[in-house]
């Protein structure tokens, strides 16, 4: 049903039924009821304290009261997982060529091994100790040179990793007889009871042969 200008309700499409005036046309037009805007949708909230967008009082990602009259906490992010270090201990043929080219002491008493798998040792704590196992001294070492295949050599008590405030760690020869090498350096061993900062993927030679790779839990150097 249809609604002229004069405001009749007529059951013909063109031409008012009651008072015949024409429906279609500018006077229709005119007299058509205006329909009023739709308002606009209140923008979403959002917490004070995190940011994110609230669909209640408390925020689903931080939990703050959205109607708490204090201060806006500080978001709080997860905590980073800590580092895990560990040391690859493996057989190193140029280091081994460049001490024998040293005529380091007994050099012609050792071979290089003909099998020698690489060994893992994580690094746990704030010291770890680098030598071999004595039990008649009581020298228990972290990282246990041994073998087999055994590098007579490192010291009972070789070296030391002392792990830092920052995270990362150093390496301290502890007067050993065949000194303590960094990073492809073969010729100048480090200063006793000198602490050398060492990080990922740094190489630290001891003995005649062994050469230990530090790596973090973020990829193997190799």
């Amino acid at each position: 049903m249809r609604v002229c200008p004069k405001g009749h309700r007529s059951q013909s499409d063109d031409y008012c039924n009651v008072c015949g005036a024409a429906i279609a046309g500018p006077a229709a037009a005119a007299a058509a009821p205006r329909l009023s805007p739709t308002p606009a949708s209140p923008p979403q909230p959002q917490c004070r304290a995190c940011g994110n967008l609230l669909d209640g009082r408390y925020c689903e990602h931080c939990g703050h009261d959205s109607l708490s009259t204090g201060p806006a906490p500080k978001p709080q992010h997860p905590p980073t997982a800590a580092t895990s270090w560990c040391v690859i201990a493996a057989a190193d043929r140029a280091y081994f060529d460049a001490m024998r080219a040293m005529d380091g002491p007994d050099a012609d008493l050792v071979d290089f091994p003909l099998f020698c798998p690489e060994r893992r040792f994580p690094l746990q704590g704030d010291q770890v100790l680098v030598g071999r196992r004595n039990p008649r001294r009581g020298v228990d070492p972290e990282i246990d040179l041994t073998g087999p295949p055994e590098d007579v050599g490192v010291s009972h008590t070789h070296a030391m990793l002392v792990a830092q405030p920052d995270g990362g760690w150093t390496v301290v020869d502890l007067g050993s007889a065949n000194g303590t090498y960094v990073n492809g350096d073969h010729t100048t061993p480090i200063r006793t009871n000198t602490p050398v900062a060492i990080g990922h993927g740094d190489r630290v030679h001891v003995g005649a042969w062994t050469r230990l790779t530090l790596y973090a839990d973020r990829g193997d150097p190799r």
